[in-house]
């Protein structure tokens, strides 16, 4: 199961008794993903593929207007061949719905539809958390694999997708007054209001109250952070492996080309100690080499009597 489903799973097992926190979740949810359709009759429904999400509307309908639903079971065979369940509302419902969760207005004896978020539904704050946990159940999404090996391929991406440009611009000032700064682009058709910061990300699911995924996500964060923390040391230690090799075989190098043209018995005795200590450990580091040597002999100097040897072979190779 997905990180996202988890999220939306989490939100859907608990329940909320105030009248207020069950219409500002809806709210949340038809804004972001209802099809609402007002002619000549009123037609509301959802898809989703959520299978506790059917029952947490009804109990919610039923509790505040005493009617039912409708809930149509089918299958998508494009979409990773999951059960999808169609949840449909009586027109009269509907209409008290609508009005009641802010999603539309009476105007000159009409209802119409409102595309932007109602401000009375976000009130008090125990009501926003439910409505953007609503918003988060119809439009949201996140890439973030928890628990999986390859943790490389995966940012902290959580998202909110929609055709209703307005709305979702309402939802980003929602988000900012959390100190979460989403970005909103054009994607498409569709319109994506993207966070890809983790502790912003952390920030969204603690608003909506799905505090098994904060710390989820925080285990995640904490172990991809150690994980990266051995890859940079592993790397670091690679590199001056290969920099040793590197210089090991470029000393080994110019004290051949030294003994084959002039021999070493030409040289100073402190760079003929160094060239020999270097020949019966061709491939040692320096720090080891200071260890191996039976003479006094500092870093600086073992690298300054190499070098001078390397400079010399060059000299003699012209």
């Amino acid at each position: 199961m997905s990180f996202s489903k988890d999220i939306k799973n989490e939100i859907l097992s608990k329940k909320d008794t105030q009248d207020c926190c069950s219409l500002a979740f809806l709210s949340g949810l038809f804004s972001s993903s209802a099809t609402i359709q007002i002619s000549y009759k009123i037609d509301l429904y959802i898809s989703t593929d959520l299978e506790l999400l059917p029952k947490y509307i009804e109990d919610i309908v039923k509790r505040l207007y005493g009617s039912q639903i409708q809930i149509e079971i089918c299958k998508s065979y494009q979409i990773k061949k999951e059960d999808y369940y169609k949840i449909t509302f009586d027109e009269n419902t509907s209409s008290k719905l609508l009005l009641d969760t802010g999603c539309a207005v009476i105007e000159n004896g009409r209802l119409v539809r409102k595309f932007s978020v109602d401000e009375y539904m976000i009130k008090e704050e125990h009501c926003l958390k439910n409505f953007v946990a609503g918003v988060f159940v119809g439009c949201g999404t996140s890439s973030i694999k928890i628990n999986k090996v390859d943790r490389m391929s995966t940012g902290y991406h959580l998202e909110f997708a929609s055709k209703n440009y307005e709305f979702l611009s309402g939802f980003a000032k929602i988000l900012a007054q959390f100190d979460v700064f989403a970005k909103l682009v054009k994607r498409k058709n569709l319109y994506i209001l993207y966070v890809k910061d983790a502790n912003e990300v952390s920030n969204v699911l603690a608003l909506m109250g799905a505090y098994n995924a904060v710390l989820a996500l925080q285990n995640e964060m904490a172990v991809r952070e150690v994980r990266n923390k051995v890859n940079r040391q592993t790397n670091c230690m690679n590199a001056n492996i290969n920099k040793t090799v590197e210089a090991s075989i470029r000393q080994n190098d110019a004290i051949s080309t030294i003994i084959t043209t002039i021999g070493l018995e030409e040289l100073p005795q402190d760079l003929q100690n160094v060239a020999l200590l270097r020949m019966a450990n061709p491939e040692e580091s320096l720090d080891e080499l200071i260890k191996l040597a039976s003479f006094p002999l500092t870093k600086s100097a073992l690298n300054y009597r190499l070098n001078k040897l390397i400079k010399l072979a060059d000299k003699l190779k012209e």
